[in-house]
């Protein structure tokens, strides 16, 4: 088994919680499911679309000096952000009211 799409977790789990590497991996594997799995990679998904559209409607407004651009990366940056937070309350809330 690979373990190294989760070594920070283990890392962390080791030092901090006292855990050994066998018994982390059992607990990871008991929590992981398709469903979470799948509501990750449809956050994924969500969070992209944002931080696209954030990007390119501040790059569509940004004026033609350099400072113009800096504003409107200040601004898409916090767009993003923003929208990412806003999304993930909306997605958390769904999938808290289908109990999922």
């Amino acid at each position: 088994m690979r373990i190294s799409w989760n070594s920070g977790g283990l890392v962390v789990a080791m030092g901090m919680l006292d855990l050994n590497a066998t018994e982390y991996l059992n607990r990871t594997r008991e929590a992981l499911t398709l469903t979470t799995v799948a509501i990750g990679v449809f956050h994924s998904a969500v969070f992209g679309v944002l931080v696209a559209l954030s990007g390119c409607l501040r790059g569509i407004q940004c004026g033609r000096s350099a400072s113009a651009v800096g504003y409107a990366t200040t601004s898409a940056v916090v767009t993003s952000i923003v929208s990412i937070i806003v999304a993930t309350a909306i997605i958390t809330f769904a999938c808290q009211v289908l109990g999922i």
